[in-house]
């Protein structure tokens, strides 16, 4: 299947496409052509090496009317194993050539974009939010791309290579349907707003709030083992959409807290 066709079929279904040929930045004289002293041009690889868990895709998203959570996630972010997670609640695996057709097509989108587009009609408004695409570039480094106010109402006003990575992105989220969970979680400890009622002693083998934390009101780890079953037994879920229970106030040796907690990414490691 052609690289073309293949970037079609992901959009319709992601599990459907096979691996294309690797891009390569240089190729050797075609055969039967004069001969040269001069080596070819190694390639640069498409993806990290195999092996190496790391983040190659996504889009997300920051500022706008809406006050966003510090457990916010990405709406898309894909990784270079093939799995790709959606707003931290859905996810779907990638074959290897949907996974090579989605970075390659981006990394064209991208090129030479600017770290900061200029927003459209040439203000900024501050109620919408900045739209950030990102891509796992050759050699290793990660390009983002923030776009002030991009939608898909309003992406006509960008550039045409921008609205395109953001649409491919936006059309893989039709397929995932398995929900995402994981043994890490990744929570926040903060000061409970205002008044609060009464307060239960901090969970045993969590770490106190306030070791080693400069703002010790707003406070992120990320935990594994018996300390995450602990987190999710004590903290306020925030991976699922039902109505939540009261928070808890906990009594700590740095004051009164509250903590939430969601399933942690594949590339948010443990706290040491």
């Amino acid at each position: 299947m052609s690289k073309y066709l293949c970037a079609g079929a992901l959009i319709i279904s992601v599990a459907g496409c096979q691996s294309p040929a690797k891009i390569s930045s240089g190729a050797p004289p075609a055969s039967g052509g004069p001969t040269s002293s001069a080596a070819p041009t190694p390639s640069v690889p498409l993806l990290p090496p195999v092996g190496t868990l790391t983040r190659v895709a996504e889009l997300s998203y920051s500022g706008g009317f809406s006050v966003r959570s510090d457990l916010a996630v990405p709406a898309v972010v894909a990784y270079s194993d093939g799995t790709v997670v959606f707003n931290g609640q859905k996810r779907l695996t990638f074959t290897p050539g949907a996974l090579d057709v989605l970075v390659s097509t981006l990394q064209k989108d991208l090129a030479g974009q600017p770290k900061t587009l200029p927003p459209p009609k040439g203000h900024v408004i501050p109620d919408v939010a900045t739209a950030v695409l990102g891509v796992y570039q050759p050699g290793g480094a990660y390009q983002t791309v923030a776009a002030p106010g991009l939608t898909a109402s309003t992406a006509a006003d960008f550039p045409a290579p921008v609205a395109d990575a953001f649409a491919k992105l936006q059309a893989v989220t039709s397929d995932a349907t398995t929900p995402y969970t994981t043994t890490k979680v990744r929570y926040s400890v903060t000061c409970p707003p205002g008044a609060s009622g009464p307060e239960k002693a901090w969970p045993q083998g969590l770490p106190q709030p306030g070791a080693g934390q400069p703002n010790t009101c707003q406070e992120l780890r990320t935990l594994d083992g018996p300390a995450a079953d602990t987190v999710r037994a004590a903290c306020t879920d925030v991976n699922t959409r039902q109505p939540q229970p009261a928070t808890v106030v906990y009594r700590t040796d740095s004051g009164p807290r509250i903590c939430r907690w969601r399933y942690a990414l594949p590339d948010e490691t443990p706290s040491s």
